[in-house]
């Protein structure tokens, strides 16, 4: 599960990159209960922009979990560093 750090950093990078809008108040059910893998992180983000993951363009949809998913693998590589030093 990302921190709440990494869930921002995430969020910022899902907005900055593919123009995606989440407002504080969204954001903030992000920070209180991250969703805890990748298609659940990427299932939230679709639904909070109000979009269905079932009719949304495929790419798109590889786009957003792509960058989620990097997200996660980053994190579990830090950890996986931290676990080790």
């Amino acid at each position: 599960m990302l921190s709440k750090d990494e869930t921002a950093q995430l969020l910022d990078d899902l907005c900055g990159r593919l123009g995606l809008s989440l407002p504080p108040e969204v954001r903030q059910s992000f920070f209180d209960a991250p969703p805890p893998d990748v298609d659940s992180f990427t299932a939230e983000v679709f639904a909070a922009e109000g979009l269905d993951t079932d009719t949304i363009e495929r790419y798109h949809y590889r786009q957003v979990h792509a960058i989620v998913a990097r997200a996660f693998a980053l994190c579990r590589a830090q950890r996986a560093r931290e676990d080790h030093a």
